[in-house]
């Protein structure tokens, strides 16, 4: 299921700016599959996404330049999406033994399940996941990465450098930089 942006009549006609809507509608399916990638769960990511846009609603006023909204919007789903991964790291998740052969129709749930790398990406610290899936899913090149997570340059060559070492050791070797 692809995001979705909703605006309800009482937005719309309480002076809610089509501009808004328009670069929003942009921008919600990427942001939904970024959140997804993120996060490794759909619902997580729908709910993060709907964070991002009323986060993104409230900072509308503050945004100097409506046509940096892509970057800017991006930048507010990174941060929803680290606050999520942070909040559920400390939660202790428990197996449901006892549900049977329940199917999830969760895309981001199955992949990560059923591929080595994307498993092991799932496993590293929610800034190291965040800088991979920024350089290599979306494809930024390190200064993007930086420019997008608002950090020097260094901190994220850093935090690639250590992600990639952490997903060498444990894919045997297999990771080579790009």
């Amino acid at each position: 299921m692809e995001g979705q942006l909703v605006v309800t009549g009482e937005d719309a006609s309480g002076g809610a700016s089509s501009e808004y809507v328009r670069a929003a509608r942009a921008e919600v399916n990427d942001a939904y599959r970024l959140a997804g990638y993120l996060l490794g769960d759909a619902t997580e990511a729908q709910d993060a996404v709907q964070d991002a846009l009323v986060k993104a609603w409230r900072g509308w006023p503050s945004l100097r330049d409506p046509e940096a909204f892509g970057p800017w919007f991006e930048r507010i789903v990174v941060n929803v999406c680290r606050d999520r991964m942070r909040r559920h790291r400390t939660l202790r998740m428990v197996g449901l033994d006892a549900a049977g052969d329940v199917e999830s129709a969760d895309p981001f749930g199955s992949m990560f399940a059923g591929d080595e790398v994307a498993g092991a990406v799932g496993r590293l610290s929610p800034d190291q996941r965040i800088v991979i899936a920024l350089r290599f899913w979306r494809d930024l090149t390190l200064e993007q990465v930086a420019e997008t997570l608002g950090l020097p340059l260094g901190t994220v060559k850093s935090r690639l450098h250590y992600a990639l070492r952490a997903l060498r050791q444990e894919l045997g070797g297999t990771i080579d930089e790009a």
